[in-house]
């Protein structure tokens, strides 16, 4: 009963989670088009490019109800196909698209990272972001996306030897007959009657790809991020740039900061935990699902540190809530922003 104890929460967290993720973030692109500076440049585009993916990701996230679960060396994410709108075919194809999102997750703030170093700095790359080449760096997320889509499908998609590792397992936990879910995820090795064990090298292989897409996308940021961090303390230290043009450079690089932070601590570091058990071989179990928990979560938290850090839709939320008026003396422009 602990599985279905599990199971219920899990769809709670996720329902609640989606329609707050679905309110706030199609506030924010409200928001965006309305009260951002009309010199705010690619980067209202951008903004507005998370939101619309953390919007799909909600609404795929309910329409799977998908559970992570851990046993042995394999990590499954199983969708139950009662009460579905899909038969089981058409929710391996979704489940595989579940993949892509999270594989995409980290690609887009890569592309953040790189967009904010490239403003401080005045590269001349910052022309990509203008017109029709924009949609170059928007591809960026669906090439890791696609990966994602590709290795859960093909490379860790349903065998006999998953099946028959797995089904009296999940049966026991979550009380599910084999015919009433499917499932995508790799068996890495299984253990011989020998002693032996036998590696799984398609799944391995899989696991390689989607291991070498969250490094470069870490890499990225780090790397991104320090450069970044750099050329505002030299701005600050070396040049007579307007102070509130050095006050917004370094409020939409602590909120870029904060922002990418959510998924690394709701996605990535649980997903990674899950990882290293499952190469050691230790069961988790349906304590696995916390990792769909933490997913779930994800999209309706990180618009929050946008909404709170920026400005001017800090101070618009603000007025709406009735804590000024927009003839406070306190509230004053914010400046040039045509360099954003």
């Amino acid at each position: 009963m602990l599985g279905k104890q599990w199971s219920a929460l899990l769809k709670l967290i996720q329902d609640v989670s989606a329609v707050f993720s679905i309110t706030i973030n199609s506030f924010l692109i409200l928001l965006i088009l309305t009260k951002s500076p009309k010199q705010l440049g690619a980067y209202k585009w951008l903004m507005i490019y998370i939101s619309v993916f953390e919007i799909l990701y909600s609404i795929l996230d309910v329409v799977l109800v998908p559970q992570h679960y851990s046993h042995g060396p394999t990590f499954l994410v199983i969708v139950g196909i009662q009460h579905k709108l899909f038969g089981p075919a058409g929710l391996t194809v979704l489940n595989s698209f579940y993949w892509g999102f999270f594989g995409a997750s980290m690609a887009v703030f890569a592309v953040h990272f790189v967009y904010r170093w490239l403003v401080v700095s005045e590269n001349p790359l910052l022309e990509t972001f203008n017109g029709w080449k924009i949609w170059i760096w928007f591809s960026v997320p669906l090439w890791y996306g696609l990966t994602w889509v590709c290795t859960g499908y093909f490379l860790s998609a349903p065998n006999n030897a998953t099946s028959h590792f797995i089904r009296d397992n999940v049966k026991e936990i979550f009380e599910l007959e084999f015919d009433e879910y499917i499932y995508l995820g790799p068996f890495l090795y299984e253990r011989m009657e020998d002693g032996s064990l036998q590696l799984h090298v398609m799944p391995f292989f899989g696991l390689g790809i989607i291991s070498a897409t969250i490094v470069s996308s870490i890499i990225i940021v780090l790397v991104f991020g320090y450069l970044c961090y750099d050329r505002i303390n030299r701005l600050v230290a070396t040049t007579q740039a307007s102070a509130k043009f050095q006050k917004l450079q370094r409020q939409l690089f602590y909120a870029l900061v904060i922002q990418t932070l959510i998924p690394f601590v709701l996605m990535h570091i649980p997903a990674a935990i899950m990882f290293a058990f499952v190469f050691l071989d230790i069961d988790l179990g349906v304590y696995s699902a916390v990792v769909s928990m933490t997913i779930a979560i994800y999209p309706a938290v990180d618009p929050i540190p946008t909404l709170v850090i920026v400005e001017n839709y800090r101070k618009t939320i603000l007025r709406m809530l009735g804590c000024f008026s927009k003839t406070n003396p306190m509230v004053s422009s914010t400046g040039d922003m045509s360099k954003i």
